[in-house]
């Protein structure tokens, strides 16, 4: 099977897909020491999917496309 970068718009999200996603955030959230339950990881969880929909399949190309750096406000 070749291995596909980008694909359909709006295809559905597969269980293969869908562990490739969580990986990627994973990784993220690991990497930034951010947690996984906060609204920053939540906007990166989005920006994830959007990327997925619009035709992203590759975990490289998903890892690239999320910022490395981030405001973060005082409480």
């Amino acid at each position: 099977m070749e291995h596909v970068l980008f694909t359909q718009p709006n295809s559905p999200i597969y269980p293969k897909d869908l562990a490739l996603l969580q990986r990627v955030f994973d990784q993220i959230c690991l990497e930034r020491g951010e947690d996984p339950g906060s609204v920053w990881a939540s906007e990166i969880a989005r920006t994830l999917l959007k990327l997925y929909r619009s035709g992203v399949r590759d975990k490289d190309l998903l890892l690239a496309s999320i910022p490395r750096f981030r405001t973060r406000t005082a409480a």
